[in-house]
């Protein structure tokens, strides 16, 4: 395959999945997010034990 034909078969695909986007909500079902819902994470070790904490400045990991 010559350098031109590359090329245009590259350009070729890239307008192709361009072209393809408005047709993708039927095939990947779009994720929703809970609007009214919070959820609190803690982020600690595997016991439970040592937490991490946000601060104004930051996160913070505690060592006890």
């Amino acid at each position: 395959m010559t350098t031109p034909k590359a090329i245009l078969l590259g350009l070729t695909f890239i307008a192709v999945a361009i072209a393809s986007i408005p047709y993708s909500n039927n095939v990947v079902t779009p994720a929703l997010a809970s609007e009214y819902t919070v959820h609190k994470i803690a982020i600690c070790n595997d016991r439970g034990s040592k937490c991490a904490r946000i601060t104004n400045s930051g996160l913070r990991i505690d060592k006890y």
